[in-house]
């Protein structure tokens, strides 16, 4: 009789957790609404090349906390950069001929200092491009001083627009003809 009382009492919490009194809850959707709300995105990752195994030529005076360059020929990257080659490092050449070389520095400091690129995006509709860059420094004093550089290869795409950033703030705008 006891085993009977149980069958039963479980029957009726089943059909009374399967009720849901006519209203809709999400998991009984019958909606069969597929449509997305997708809109193309504008913008897409830029492809960056860094350049490793340079150094700013001592002849140039960076005044400002960071100074960008976009260079479209060897003869202007030359007159900037000297090439810090070592026993076993290797130097990246950037192709002129398919490459713009973007450049970011800093005046000297003894604080070790890295220029970093946080990010980097095209804008599929306009050709532009943004560069948002960082520098981390040690917090502690070195005995000498050095020049901070990053350098980077991106493709050459016809006119562009070049929007370099420090962080999220714009910094400068170079507009290059290709």
């Amino acid at each position: 009789m006891h085993i009977k009382l149980f069958v039963l009492s479980i029957c009726t919490l089943a059909v009374v957790s399967c009720v849901n009194n006519g209203k809709k809850t999400s998991t009984d959707s019958t909606d069969n609404d597929t449509t997305l709300d997708v809109q193309a995105s504008a913008e897409s990752p830029l492809d960056v090349k860094p350049l490793s195994g340079y150094f700013v030529k001592n002849t140039i005076k960076v005044k400002d906390s960071l100074t960008f360059w976009v260079i479209d020929n060897q003869a202007s990257f030359d007159s900037l950069f000297g090439v810090a080659k070592t026993m076993n490092n290797t130097i990246d050449q950037p192709d002129f001929g398919t490459q713009v070389v973007v450049a970011a520095t800093m005046p000297p400091t003894y604080y070790g200092t890295q220029i970093q690129l946080a990010a980097a995006t095209s804008d599929n509709t306009n050709n532009n491009a943004s560069l948002h860059f960082v520098a981390v420094s040690n917090p502690d004093k070195g005995s000498s001083s050095i020049m901070p550089l990053w350098l980077g290869a991106v493709p050459k795409t016809g006119k562009s627009t070049f929007k370099l950033f420090t962080g999220d703030n714009l910094t400068s705008t170079i507009t290059e003809q290709q």
